[in-house]
């Protein structure tokens, strides 16, 4: 019997009409409908001659077993057949080789390479296996509806010497990571952020004064702002700038990650996957990624130890006014895990201000400088709405359409990480015919997907029109991707589009941004991730 023999998805057995359709066979991509349906019948045939008996025990216990038979045939030989995603080709084991994996503005090569292998990229390194996505279609589908199976963090024996799994946005999937993903949501989700509003609009007023007046650089300026809201609404502490010891730590350990292979960078983290590599010598091939390691792991604890003893100082000096203190207040001193969980939320917090807010206000500084009549245009929606002079509020926002438009654009045009972090598989996946093996480090182009040509024209310029109708209400696409996607979507997103959107409509309303002379906006951007 031929596929050809069978009529649609349906036939007749044992007098009865079947219909039976491919969705029933779980990611046999590698067969046609009808071939799928022609193997099932003829496996069915052969374990069953006489028939399903539906009366018998035996029965229905041999038709578990031979239909389960069945299914697993179809597991496995769907795996064996199917071809990894396309990609560039490396060596046995080594895989793709440094030479030819992008290190430098490398969401740029990816996107490129799009126009070649398609939405999915795929290469290994060491025998890890690496995925990038291209098109939103593609990430909706494998890390939003797979979420369960999509959500892990890769976790080598380097990552517990450096000490980046304790950080939330890193645990593994995990009951760990359940706990500590709960308490973010009680603190931050949309409708208990408006508790951090006095601290942003105080803050963001004392940075426009000092664009006025510091003598610092408009980055430290930026990066001061961004650090001075965490550590106040989290620790109730406050900082001077971004170069006193607390916020320096937390800065130095995410560059220091950056450099030591993060996961921001696909494939290299590769070399954390070479078996028994945390023995190897400083002096050997590489050697200097697993001291630098070492020294971040150092890092890390700082990080998060050196903001908690002031906290706690605080309150054995009777301040039980910060955020840290009330969560405290609430924890059965004995119950050490929570304690654990409480610590490295604000550490967890932090890390977050240290580079997303902090990026897209500096993106925001360069989109102005750039695109002058942009600013112009927000000055006069402000001056029109609230009469000149007067700094707008939270309670503004919904009357100030445009300078709506101008933050979607700014999360738009330059997302603070282009790749975001990579997800790893827990299972194997098969999506549209290619096997995607568990434990594949999966990272969504999210540079790629805010500047498809086919959803935004002219993506490389900054046009806030593009996100308004003609109606005045928004047009509904998804130009706000930089918090992630699945499960491991950024918990503290709310609280950072606050800070962000209070951060451009201030200094629209009090200063002027003065252009920049040169208009490629590659020119201003760094080599990294980050700004």
């Amino acid at each position: 019997m031929t596929p050809d023999d069978v009529e649609g998805s349906t036939y007749d057995y044992s007098g009865k009409h079947y219909i039976l359709e491919a969705v029933l066979i779980p990611n046999i991509g590698h067969l046609s409908p009808n071939s799928a349906c022609v193997l099932v019948r003829e496996m069915i045939d052969y374990f069953f001659p006489d028939g399903f008996p539906p009366t018998s025990t035996v029965g229905m216990v041999n038709s578990i077993l031979g239909m389960s038979l069945i299914i697993l045939f179809l597991h496995y030989i769907s795996r064996d057949s199917l071809p990894y995603p396309p990609g560039p080709q490396g060596y046995w084991y080594i895989g793709l080789p440094n030479s030819k994996v992008p290190s430098k503005k490398f969401w740029l090569t990816y996107t490129e390479w799009g126009k070649k292998y398609g939405d999915l990229i795929h290469f290994t390194r060491f025998g890890k296996h690496y995925l990038v996505l291209n098109s939103l279609q593609a990430t909706r589908d494998i890390l939003d509806k797979q979420a369960r199976i999509t959500s892990d963090r890769a976790n080598a024996q380097l990552d517990r010497i450096s000490h980046t799994e304790e950080i939330t946005s890193l645990h593994p999937y995990s009951d760990k990571w359940r706990k500590s993903r709960r308490l973010f949501h009680q603190i931050l989700r949309a409708d208990a952020t408006s508790q951090f509003r006095p601290i942003q609009t105080r803050q963001i007023h004392d940075f426009i004064e000092s664009l006025r007046s510091s003598k610092h650089t408009l980055k430290d300026q930026i990066s001061t702002v961004s650090q001075k809201i965490m550590f106040e609404a989290i620790y109730g502490l406050e900082i001077s700038s971004n170069r006193d010891e607390m916020p320096t730590n937390s800065r130095e350990t995410l560059d220091v990650d950056v450099g030591a292979g993060s996961i921001i960078t696909p494939g290299w983290d590769g070399f954390k996957y070479i078996p028994f590599i945390q023995y190897l010598p400083s002096w050997f091939p590489n050697g200097q990624l697993i001291a630098a390691h070492r020294v971040l792991g150092q890092m890390t604890q700082d990080g998060a130890n050196k903001p908690w003893d002031a906290v706690l100082k605080k309150i054995a000096d009777g301040d039980h006014s910060s955020l840290i203190a009330k969560l405290l207040s609430r924890t059965d001193p004995e119950n050490h895990e929570e304690i654990h969980t409480i610590k490295w939320f604000g550490a967890t917090s932090l890390a977050a201000a240290a580079d997303t807010t902090m990026s897209a206000i500096s993106t925001f500084f360069l989109a102005m400088s750039l695109y002058p009549h942009v600013q112009s245009k927000g000055q006069e929606e402000l001056n029109t709405v609230l009469g000149k002079g007067k700094m707008p509020t939270f309670d503004d926002r919904p009357s100030l359409p445009y300078i709506e438009a101008i933050f979607r654009e700014v999360m738009r045009w330059h997302p603070a990480l282009p790749m975001g972090i990579a997800h790893d598989s827990l299972e194997d996946i098969i999506y549209e015919g290619y096997y995607i093996p568990k434990g594949t480090s999966i990272y969504a182009n999210i540079w790629a997907m805010t500047h498809d040509a086919s959803i935004y024209k002219d993506p490389d310029q900054f046009i806030p029109e593009r996100h308004l109708r003609e109606d005045g209400h928004f047009d509904n696409i998804n130009s706000i991707l930089a918090y992630g996607f699945g499960r491991r979507v950024c918990v503290g997103r709310y609280m950072a589009n606050d800070t962000i959107w209070l951060a451009i409509a201030v200094t629209l309303a009090a200063v002027e941004i003065s252009g920049l002379p040169n208009e490629n906006v590659e020119d201003y951007y760094g080599d990294g991730a980050l700004w």
